[in-house]
């Protein structure tokens, strides 16, 4: 029987695990922590994204991550939505020249068009487990709002969106009156919006519920896992990978990398290189206790860059990008900052909330060059990667595992991996 190691237990190694599993193959899944989806796979803002994922590569990013930076650089910084911290500008500077090479409006417009692809199959995937497992991860198909404070950021979106439309991309533009109609719990700050675009497919879920449920599927299936167990090595055979791990080594005919923004540094021990960069992200989990007017749609504020989405029985307010290395600190500055963004989109419920029940949570995650993960075989036969997805990681998680899954047992993907080949030129 084919053996594989899959380093990493979050969203993408989990699925990939599972997938594996499937064709019948031998599965050891290593993680770090002492438990599932820990890190960026966690605390995400729960909203699946399918519709119009959007890569951070767009036109006019130069001057986006300009004013970043110089917002890190003064005494507010803890209240800017992006942030980029100065010690980091230099060891960002080879993944953010590839970055910013992409940044135009043909490689923008193509890249997103190519992620959308992965992510309908990635929401395909996930309907089929629901359907064929029972799986349940708080999943409400309720669509999307992305609301706007000026009409200027929400035309910018128009030209954008006309290419998505040909491309069978669903979607509506709603004025203020069609927006509050649509959505009353907007109301109490219906006069500071001027409208909003809605994406009708669009979807959520808690990552977390799905990685642990999954997982315990994965494990009736066969596949062993070892908590705790940082890799401090990994070294390629002629036929075979070996990964040291405390003081164990575990062999198996094939590796996949999935551990997020570790997975750069795991894979230069093999001198294979993933223009991968940690990006922080911050969120909120808030019991909705007894307030009943919740969000009948996931809300994206693009005016103060945050969203909420229900999720159960909780709120999960997400928002806030800091390019920052690999600190995983949560200060209490921007724990403040989401909760007064709570309030600018909410206000009616932030008035209810209790605030000593509330869970905070600061993630990183792996943001590549160009804006498309990298899934697939590295140049090594049996060294394979999965990471890479950005903010984008929850929504594609599912289909990147399965897709991968069948490219390891030697069956044709049912989505096309080429464009997100690690191989690839970045």
């Amino acid at each position: 029987m084919k053996s594989v190691l899959v380093l990493g237990a979050g969203l993408q190694g989990i699925c990939t695990a599972y997938y594996l599993s499937k064709h019948g193959l031998d599965v050891t899944l290593i993680e770090r922590n002492e438990g599932p989806a820990l890190e960026a796979s966690k605390g995400n803002g729960g909203y699946l994204q399918a519709e119009f994922p959007e890569i951070w590569n767009a036109p006019g990013i130069v001057s986006v991550l300009a004013k970043a930076w110089r917002a890190s650089l003064g005494s507010k910084r803890h209240e800017a939505a992006m942030l980029v911290d100065t010690k980091e500008l230099l060891r960002l500077v080879p993944w953010g020249l590839r970055f910013l090479r992409s940044a135009n409006t043909q490689s923008f417009l193509d890249n997103t068009l190519t992620n959308r692809l992965l992510a309908q199959y990635s929401l395909e995937q996930m309907a089929e487990l629901r359907a064929h497992t029972g799986i349940a991860y708080d999943h409400a198909q309720q669509g999307a709002l992305f609301v706007f404070r000026d009409t200027q950021s929400m035309d910018v979106y128009r030209p954008m969106l006309d290419h998505l439309e040909k491309r069978g991309g669903c979607f509506e533009f709603l004025d203020q009156k069609q927006l509050l109609a649509l959505e009353p719990v907007l109301q109490p700050i219906g006069e500071q919006l001027c409208g909003a675009i809605r994406y009708q497919n669009d979807a959520s879920g808690n990552s977390y519920l799905f990685a642990q449920s999954l997982l315990d599927l994965a494990i009736v299936n066969g596949v062993r896992v070892k908590y705790g167990a940082p890799v401090l090595n990994i070294l390629k055979q002629a036929q075979k990978i070996c990964v040291q791990v405390k003081d164990e080594v575990l062999e198996a005919n094939s590796l996949v990398i999935a551990a997020g923004v570790e997975s750069k540094l795991l894979a230069q021990n093999l001198g294979i290189k993933l223009h991968i960069a940690p990006v922080k992200g911050y969120s909120l989990t808030i019991p909705l206790g007894d307030w009943h007017n919740r969000p009948s749609h996931v809300i994206a504020d693009m005016g103060v860059h945050a969203g909420v989405t229900v999720l159960g029985d909780v709120l999960r307010v997400a928002g806030t990008a800091e390019f920052c290395g690999y600190d995983y600190a949560l200060p209490d500055e921007r724990i403040e900052y989401l909760l007064k963004l709570t309030e600018q989109i909410l206000p009616d419920f932030a008035a209810t909330m209790d605030r000593t029940k509330i869970s905070p949570f600061a993630g990183l995650r792996p943001l590549s060059a160009d804006g498309m993960p990298f899934i697939g075989r590295s140049q090594f036969a049996n060294v394979f990667i999965n990471t890479g997805h950005g903010g984008l990681g929850w929504t594609q998680a599912a289909g990147s595992g399965r897709a991968l899954a069948d490219l390891i047992a030697g069956v044709k993907p049912g989505i096309d991996l080429t464009p997100f080949a690690p191989t690839r030129s970045v």
